[in-house]
């Protein structure tokens, strides 16, 4: 689709109060955007549009500046693409809804294998522990972690890859000039930077409730399989999960701690059949996969105290006090230990406890 085609197609976005219902219902009828943008009052009666809406659609369209609006794309630095265009992600054409367009910052590459990540946005220690072994572990399995960039597991997602030199995709629900949450400014950069952000919304677009079930649909139709690690019974993270299953997509679930709310979710689907994860293998044999994957760093000592603090976390993951008790070594001896071993990259903490690095 060439550039004059799509300065309809954004103004037709906007016109339609970025829905993207509206607009799919519009350019099913008109495949070329010009004449999806001059319809007739009479289509849009036949389209089933309340009146509310046809009056606000005529109104607006007489107001829009075209060129405008698409030069504010362009100093945002945004690309926007159609399904029609060859950087479209193959599997989201699939979908029984497929977004009509893509507003785009950053670079999508057409045989990227993408995977999903979602989980709850109050992550408990647990939760920050596995995060970034098993999904960073994922993104040296030759996959493009997807996730929604908002608090909690997403952003642990978007790190875990960025943090191992791989790309990531965030898909939001707002428009490209919109960052939300706000803290999130400095992680969106590096994603557009490493990366891509997306959103079938216009910008401008406010972070409006029912705008995130419609990006959920987006993360779930592009990858292969998703994965949820922690999430409460009514987590937001299930209508991802649930939008894999709606499309024939595979459900990963990492188990939790039967008493934590934040277990509930993926115990529940896992229940539900979706596949437990407690190592990246488990997903990997899914999909038949064995090449690009590295195997786990064999963590070793460089001295006898560290060595003692490894076989001790190898345990599980303990807090300075349980490691003192263990190894039996001198408080200052532990504390300037662990402090060298977290420059190294051996071990990390979260919350209270130390584990180690994989």
């Amino acid at each position: 689709m060439d550039e004059a085609q799509k300065n309809y197609l954004n103004a037709l976005n906007i016109i339609l109060g970025s829905s993207p219902e509206r607009l799919i219902k519009v350019l099913s009828r008109f495949s070329d955007p010009q004449d999806a943008f001059n319809i007739s009052r009479i289509d849009l009666e036949k389209l089933n549009f309340q009146k509310e809406t046809i009056e606000s659609f005529l109104r607006e369209r007489k107001k829009i500046n075209i060129k405008q609006e698409w030069q504010k794309l362009k100093e945002e630095n945004v690309i926007l693409i159609s399904k029609e265009d060859n950087d479209y992600p193959e599997l989201l054409k699939e979908i029984i809804k497929p977004p009509a367009l893509l507003y785009i910052k950053g670079v999508l590459l057409q045989k990227e294998r993408y995977f999903a990540c979602v989980g709850t946005r109050w992550p408990s220690d647990y939760g920050r522990m596995v995060a970034p072994n098993l999904i960073g572990d994922l993104t040296e399995a030759d996959f493009t972690i997807v996730s929604g960039m908002a608090r909690g597991i997403d952003n642990l997602a978007h790190k875990a890859a960025l943090s191992r030199g791989e790309r990531t995709v965030a898909v939001i629900g707002t428009g490209l000039d919109i960052v939300f949450p706000p803290e999130n400014k400095k992680l969106a950069k590096e994603i557009e930077r490493r990366g891509a952000i997306i959103s079938e919304f216009p910008l401008g677009t406010p972070p409006l409730k029912y705008n995130f079930p419609l990006r959920n649909r987006i993360i779930a139709g592009m990858t292969l399989g998703t994965l949820v690690l922690e999430g409460s019974e009514k987590s937001g993270a299930l209508i991802t999960a649930n939008s894999a299953l709606a499309e024939g997509r595979e459900v990963f679930a990492v188990p939790g701690p039967i008493y934590s709310k934040t277990s509930k979710a993926p115990n529940n689907l896992i229940k539900q059949g979706a596949h437990p994860v407690t190592k990246v293998s488990d997903i990997l044999s899914v999909f038949d996969l064995k090449e690009g994957f590295k195997k786990e760093k064999e963590i070793k000592g460089e001295t006898t105290e560290e060595n003692l603090i490894i076989e001790t976390l190898k345990r599980e993951p303990a807090q300075i006090e349980q490691i003192i008790k263990v190894t039996k070594l001198d408080v200052s001896k532990v504390s300037s230990t662990l402090i060298l071993m977290e420059i190294k990259g051996k071990v990390s903490r979260t919350g209270n406890k130390y584990f180690i690095n994989r």
